[in-house]
């Protein structure tokens, strides 16, 4: 059994924690607070880890961490573990594609559905020391809102760090957003939050942190990281920057075979490595 309780930080995990029916009361309370969308809407909104279909054979195929379907809105939720150059253009692609198809199925341009991103950052990026930085499209000069149906926010988990030695005078997003800071089992069953939906996002945690599969995934996720990040920095040391990516694809398939062989899911496999599901099918058929 697992005695180490796994970082929501982790795209693993993350997806797993926000899909899971026993957190709707959580998602629902903590998106409330962030967007101002009514808690309802959320509560009875479908959570989904969505794969943006590409548009012809050039194209990368995007899976986004967590997509909130609305009756006219919707939001794209995700997890950013580690910063690095491009992470924010990448993840504004999500949104366009998501407008994109909403522009591409509505029968008219005033209809069409208001789009949110929400970007969970690991690490500070902005300086307005706050937890919560929400951005739109506004003149320069009169602060006049162009558009209101595209907008997004950037939560500060450094920020909540900094500020969590008194937990005291938290206020109650800061109190929900400590799931995503705390580092064992006892700092979770601290007394944070009590409310039925804070226990019940607890408990899922610690289910989650639990579950083997997850757990494979978790690890395959942090070694794929340490890889990454080891022949970057080496590559970087050394001068040398060709074969980086087809040294990260060698790791990824290595990793696959590996999980393979737990009996770890296609889709799964697909989720942690970023393979495409047909190379990993075909790993599957060689084992």
């Amino acid at each position: 059994m697992n005695k180490n309780l796994l970082e929501l930080t982790s795209d693993v995990v993350f997806k797993a924690f926000m899909l899971s029916d026993n957190t709707k009361k959580y998602k629902a309370r903590l998106l409330h607070l962030v967007t101002g969308i009514p808690y309802e809407e959320l509560l009875n909104a479908t959570y989904v880890s969505k794969e943006f279909p590409a548009n012809n054979k050039k194209d990368k195929r995007y899976r986004s961490d967590i997509v909130v379907d609305l009756d006219r809105h919707i939001l794209n939720c995700e997890m950013n573990n580690q910063y690095y150059q491009g992470l924010f253009i990448k993840n504004n692609h999500y949104i366009n594609k998501i407008s994109g198809d909403s522009f591409d199925k509505g029968e008219n341009y005033i209809d069409m559905v208001d789009i949110t991103q929400i970007n969970i950052d690991n690490f500070t990026k902005y300086k307005g020391n706050k937890l919560v930085y929400e951005f739109s499209m506004y003149e320069k000069d009169t602060r006049e809102l162009e558009e209101k149906g595209l907008k997004s926010y950037h939560i500060d988990l450094d920020y909540l760090r900094k500020k969590c030695y008194n937990i005291e005078k938290l206020n109650v997003l800061e109190k929900m957003l400590m799931l995503f800071i705390v580092e064992s089992f006892d700092e979770l069953r601290s007394d944070i939050y009590m409310e039925p939906y804070m226990q019940e996002a607890m408990e899922e945690l610690e289910r989650i942190s639990r579950d083997d599969k997850i757990i494979g995934l978790y690890d395959a996720e942090k070694v794929d990281k340490k890889i990454r990040n080891t022949q970057i920095k080496g590559a970087r040391m050394e001068g040398i920057e060709e074969g980086i990516e087809e040294g990260m694809k060698k790791s990824r398939v290595e990793i696959a075979c590996n999980l393979l062989e737990m009996g770890i899911s296609i889709e799964q496999i697909h989720e942690a490595t970023s393979l495409p599901i047909d190379e990993i099918e075909k790993l599957a058929n060689k084992i």
